[in-house]
């Protein structure tokens, strides 16, 4: 297979991104350097789909039809991965009564959904009740997961800031399992309702729940636009947009979408999950809908201040301003604790970065 050193072409993905029939207008090493931004991006699915309906150079050399094949059997086997964890965790739930909800990329596998498609994930994440989380751990325990060694300030960070505690790795596999007992931390200034979440969610085959359609999306938001790092994270949009597009078929998708936003306190990422899907992607938002939505806005400099730091980070790759990106990641932290604990956690990160080895 013949070999480019070039770097991912992240401009060219995000052109693709906003109008996938442009790939078939691209050069075969411009479609190579797409795809390998794609794959950076851990967008690799969403680029097989494109090319699984004939999105692809006219008249394409050899070489390149070997990076499509090495591409759809990475993607296969990304989601395959996916589905053998769900499976293991399925089998250490079984039979022990504890209510367990499949969370973002595990969930869209479970459910079948566009983003779950060749899916790359770094760890499952579920949700259980935070009563039942002693006994989400020994049964975790029991499966061959196990916590890592950390020192006392990430166990005190885990297990009384945060919305999850420590992640669990697999003893062998080396998978690991995020176990949140919310979706946002509890020092978060939001704080949606678990018990709401667990109500409302839907199956996804046996033994398997995913978020409600709702939920799903406004969990997407949150994560992106209150606790998350945005920059870089061009996946989470197209996540919204895909998800966007597929409930929106259903009329009863929008009003249920206002409804859950305001009872679960998520108006404002629910506001930028909107505004950025749409101006990204063009997905089909209904007039109404927006303008609900810009009742959930902030005010006008700080919306103005908001564009400007996205739409310089999103992207990721070249086009990244590190200025917006830490300034975003400040924000995140702002968002997710009072201002003296982010004041000393990012002193504390920052001495550990730059703390010299031994």
């Amino acid at each position: 297979m013949r070999r480019f050193d070039l770097a991912p072409d992240y401009g060219r993905l995000a052109g693709a991104l906003r109008d996938p029939a442009s790939l078939e207008r691209l050069s075969a090493s411009e479609f190579s350097r797409a795809m390998d931004a794609a794959q950076d991006a851990r967008l690799l699915g969403w680029f097989v789909a494109q090319i699984d309906t004939g999105r692809i150079p006219q008249h394409a050399p050899p070489w390149l039809g070997d990076r499509v094949a090495t591409a759809r059997t990475l993607a296969a086997e990304y989601e395959r991965s996916v589905r053998w964890e769900i499976d293991r965790l399925q089998r250490a739930f079984l039979g022990s009564g504890v209510t367990w909800v499949l969370l973002k990329g595990a969930g869209y596998v479970a459910a079948g959904l566009e983003p779950g498609r060749g899916r790359r994930v770094a760890d499952i994440d579920i949700l259980v009740p935070e009563d039942d989380l002693p006994r989400t751990e020994a049964l975790l325990h029991g499966a061959g997961w196990e916590f890592g060694e950390l020192d006392p300030y990430d166990t005190r960070y885990y297990r009384e800031w945060m919305h999850e505690i420590p992640p669990m790795v697999h003893r062998e596999r080396r998978s690991v399992v995020d176990v949140h007992h919310a979706i946002l931390p509890r020092t978060s200034r939001l704080k949606p309702s678990s018990a709401r979440l667990f109500e409302r969610a839907v199956p996804a085959g046996a033994e398997l729940r995913v978020l409600a359609p709702a939920h799903m999306v406004l969990h997407g938001a949150a994560h992106l636009f209150h606790d998350g790092e945005i920059a870089g994270a061009i996946r989470d949009v197209v996540d919204l947009d895909q998800l966007l597009r597929r409930f929106g078929r259903e009329e009863s998708f929008w009003p249920d979408l206002a409804r859950e936003a305001a009872a679960l306190g998520l108006t404002r990422p629910a506001y930028y999950a909107l505004r950025y899907a749409r101006e990204w992607f063009g997905t089909p938002v209904p007039d109404a809908v927006i303008e609900e939505s810009a009742r959930w806005a902030p005010p006008a400099p700080l919306r103005r201040l908001m564009d400007a730091l996205v739409r310089r980070t999103i992207p990721g790759g070249g086009s990244m301003s590190q200025v917006a990106a830490y300034t975003l990641y400040v924000r995140s932290h702002w968002l997710r604790m009072p201002p003296l604990q982010v004041a000393r956690h990012l002193a504390r990160k920052s001495l550990r970065r730059y703390r010299p080895t031994p």
